[in-house]
């Protein structure tokens, strides 16, 4: 018998990397993806015209909102610039 929390996360980890390939895949055929950064959050979605991104994004800050509230945009400088390799980058 398998531990349904392993196998969530078997799922979530497949979805992951499905979704970091679409990404570099975006990256690749100079496609642009569409980016959502708040304080250390960021989300990056690829492009499909069959998804709303405007109705995403609001969802996702909606919920951020109501899990985190004002602590949402309390950050620090070094908390921003954590992964030094996303400076320098550009995005449409």
């Amino acid at each position: 018998m398998t531990d349904s929390s392993s196998e969530t996360e078997a799922i979530a980890d497949m979805a992951s990397e499905l979704i970091a390939a679409k990404i570099e895949t975006a990256h690749k055929d100079t496609q642009m993806t569409h980016v959502m950064r708040i304080g250390t959050f960021h989300m990056e979605i690829v492009p499909d015209k069959n998804i709303s991104i405007q109705e995403i994004f609001n969802n996702t800050l909606d919920k951020l909102i109501d899990k985190f509230g004002d602590k949402l945009l309390e950050i620090s400088i070094q908390q921003t610039h954590a992964d030094k390799s996303d400076i320098g980058k550009h995005y449409g």
